[in-house]
């Protein structure tokens, strides 16, 4: 029962990931005028940065206190976000490339790219990331 209560929390920090990254995202599209390409570059490591502090605190954390130190954890979030992010890419990218209406949107191919990136970051996050040594 723990393991799910853990992926639902993990689940909810993602919601709110989504929503940095997808609010960065978008207004730097809409406001900015970036391309909707290298806005993501700057609203991952903004996304990952959030998510990592949030399941330290909530996600992993246990009575006496975060799963290790921060920075450890901090650079081992940041590898394995690296290995979903590939996976997040690579939906998002094609889904832009295949549908020209996503590119002005791109909150829509995120969403779906997210989702299928989740399930590689929370085993990351569980295995690796917080693992306690």
């Amino acid at each position: 029962m723990k393991s799910v209560q853990t992926f639902l929390t993990f689940s909810a920090i993602g919601v709110v990931g989504f929503l940095v990254d997808g609010g960065v995202l978008q207004a730097l599209v809409s406001l900015a005028g970036m391309s909707p390409y290298q806005a993501r570059f700057v609203s991952f490591p903004i996304a990952v940065f959030v998510t990592w502090a949030l399941n330290r605190r909530f996600t992993f954390a246990s009575a006496d206190g975060p799963s290790m130190s921060g920075w450890a954890s901090f650079i081992r979030y940041l590898a394995f976000s690296l290995v979903g992010i590939a996976v997040n890419l690579a939906v998002y990218l094609s889904l832009l490339y295949a549908v020209d209406a996503f590119r002005a949107l791109p909150i829509i191919p995120l969403a779906i790219a997210s989702v299928a990136a989740l399930f590689v970051n929370y085993f990351g996050a569980k295995h690796f990331s917080f693992r306690r040594p």
